[in-house]
């Protein structure tokens, strides 16, 4: 857990690890809830007024002159809006002619706000006051409320501005500054700043004010990531508003599709209009809505590139934040501690999960988890409006789900090593090979397989045990035990039990074919020569004559896990095993005997002899032997 908080620590301070991706998933946030027809509407006080292609080109002048300009703005105001936006910057040309009587429809209007542009900087830098006396003057910031250097974005220089007699003649002015995110995309629009310490409106902000009478002195920036409007009016009420800002003193647009903007342009539900049918029409009813005039031909290049459509104009920008305010339709950028809870929510979850199931399912559920929280995270924006980012916690997620997952395969491992080696000294190799290919041969009940029964054991056994000292017993049945096992082994047998000095080992048939009977003869036949050696090893001790006693048997038993389903014991049932244990009764020391079905499967391999036939315990029929030579 601390290692995954470390990582999302590194990831939310040096954002450029994953900034550039986040911007990316962000928009594709931006696309499905678009497609999903989930996108905020937009607000039918707010009017457009463009200069666009179409009245350039009715009006034969690429370039307007300046009366155009205050036909324009005199029709507008003729129609009845609360305040009209200027998104211009207006300066004296060469030709001043009209400027005198656009300068005073602006005085008589009353209603325009005015644009100038500024230039963002660190906070210790100095705003030059006595440069620019003239726009302080204009901004009224003796009325604007105070702010803590460092909440919002800090103003250095005022860049741009239009003439002063336009500014004098304004209603109010605010800054038309915009700032792309590093991918060169308008995500954020700084709706406030500070100019020495005091508040200054973005130009929608400033708008919206002189459209509802809304007193500046009411803003509050609580922190980066609040802005308040107090006492805002809301139809006949007012009430708080809370902007949520992005940890940067901006406000993150909540945009509309075109798409969606052309539809509500069709229907009329949003007025966007050419400024030459302004120019040359009747007075439209613009009571009691705001307009924003501007230009938006290809020319101005007044465009920005956005998350949805490409290239909008800055116009357009402009009148969809506005309505984010207005419908209080607002992008919340989840906190940083948020954020971090959220993460340490999941990593539980994830520490829950890997002490209740298996390695498999973990994986499963884990890889179930980062797909649900991506999910969730793209549905918390497209139907709430909350931005939660998706690399800071998915990064530090991935990184210890697949931690977490080779951990538990490494202990799984380890402990199926612990048990193999424990299997290991219980079971014959060949039978540990089959249980790691197929897990299934283990199940509870065995099932029923044709195979070859080997039963060894000592002539005159008993007899030594009487006479020798018991460690000297033990030891020669340590050295009996492990050469023959090690024959057993070598031929692909299952040492089944150790029975005092006897061996019962079987044999198992491969998928194609029927080899068993072959395998045990070729066991008995390696264990008497073993046998050989170690009787010249005892005689030459001193000690008794060794030999042994071999029966096999070939026939149907039940093999697998029989006995109780908690405790392994994968073993033979059948009187194939019974038979195999009498046969070595009737030969002498050395012989080498076996029941009919083996004669059958090796008759053609080997010398064998008819031994007759035998009672044998157990059997109600007497049983044909046959001896190997």
């Amino acid at each position: 857990m601390l290692s995954a908080i470390t990582v999302f620590i590194v990831l939310y301070n040096v954002t450029i690890l994953t900034q550039f991706f986040e911007y990316k998933i962000t928009d594709i946030k931006y696309s499905v809830r678009s497609m999903l027809d989930k996108e905020p509407e937009i607000n039918s006080s707010i009017v457009m007024v463009n200069l666009d292609d179409y009245s350039k080109k009715q009006s034969g002048k690429a370039l307007w002159p300046y009366p155009y300009y205050t036909d324009v703005i005199e029709k507008i105001s003729a129609g009845g809006p609360t305040s009209i936006g200027m998104d211009f910057i207006l300066t004296n040309a060469i030709d001043t002619s009209g400027w005198s009587k656009l300068v005073f429809s602006m005085e008589e209007s009353f209603l325009l706000i005015n644009p100038y542009m500024v230039d963002f900087g660190d906070n210790l830098e100095l705003f030059d006051v006595s440069s620019h006396q003239d726009i302080l003057a204009e901004l009224n910031l003796d009325e604007a409320p105070q702010v803590e250097p460092g909440k919002i974005n800090h103003v250095v220089d005022i860049l741009y501005k239009s003439q002063q007699d336009i500014m004098n003649s304004s209603a109010g002015i605010g800054f038309i500054t915009i700032v792309p995110d590093m991918d060169g995309v308008l995500r954020r629009l700084p709706v406030v700043a500070e100019i020495n310490g005091l508040l200054a409106p973005h130009l929608t902000l400033r708008l919206l004010c002189e459209h509802l009478q809304y007193d500046l002195g009411n803003i509050e920036a609580v922190s980066k990531w609040k802005l308040i409007l107090h006492e805002f009016p809301i139809g006949k009420q007012t009430k708080d508003i809370e902007i949520p800002l992005d940890g940067q003193g901006n406000m993150l647009i909540n945009y509309i599709s075109d798409d969606k903007i052309q539809r509500l342009i069709k229907s009329r539900k949003f007025v966007s209009i050419s400024a030459w049918d302004i120019k040359n029409s009747s007075v439209f009813d613009l009571t009691d809505r705001t307009v924003i005039f501007g230009d938006n031909s290809a020319a101005a290049k007044d465009i920005s590139s956005t998350p949805i459509d490409g290239l909008l104009s800055n116009q357009l920008i402009y009148a969809i934040a506005m309505s984010n305010i207005l419908q209080e339709e607002f992008v919340h950028r989840s906190l940083p501690k948020v954020t971090l809870a959220l993460l340490i929510i999941l990593l539980i979850l994830f520490f829950l999960v890997a002490n209740f199931v298996d390695t498999f399912r973990f994986g499963l559920i884990s890889c179930g988890i980062l797909v649900m929280y991506l999910l969730c995270n793209f549905m918390a924006f497209i139907y709430f409006g909350i931005l939660i980012p998706v690399l800071i916690i998915f990064i530090p997620l991935f990184i210890t789900s697949a931690y977490m997952l080779i951990f538990m395969i490494y202990n799984t491992q380890v402990a199926l090593g612990v048990l193999e080696g424990s299997l290991s000294s219980m079971l014959s190799p060949h039978l540990m090979n089959q249980i790691k290919n197929n897990p299934d041969i283990l199940k509870f009940g065995g099932e029923r397989k044709r195979i070859s029964v080997l039963f060894s054991d000592m002539v005159g056994f008993t007899a030594f045990t009487d006479q020798a000292d018991p460690a000297e017993v033990q030891a020669v049945l340590e050295e009996y035990y492990s050469e023959m096992a090690s024959i057993v082994f070598e031929n692909k047998g299952i040492v089944d039990k150790y029975l005092g000095d006897g061996i019962v080992a079987f044999f198992e048939n491969p998928p194609d074919g029927i080899t068993s009977a072959q395998a045990s003869v070729k066991t008995a036949m390696a264990m008497k020569e073993k046998a050989a050696d170690l009787d010249k090893k005892y005689k030459d001790q001193k000690r008794f004559p060794f030999a042994i006693c071999v029966g096999i048997a070939t026939g149907y038993a039940q093999v697998g896990n029989i006995g109780h389903p908690d405790k392994v014991d994968y073993t033979i049932i059948g009187s194939v095993a019974n038979l195999a244990s009498r046969l070595d009764g009737p030969g002498d020391p050395g012989d080498i005997l076996m029941d009919e079905d083996t004669y059958h499967f090796v008759k053609d391999a080997y010398e064998i002899e008819d031994f007759g036939t035998h009672v044998i315990k157990g059997f109600e029929k007497q049983v044909q032997a046959y001896r190997l030579k």
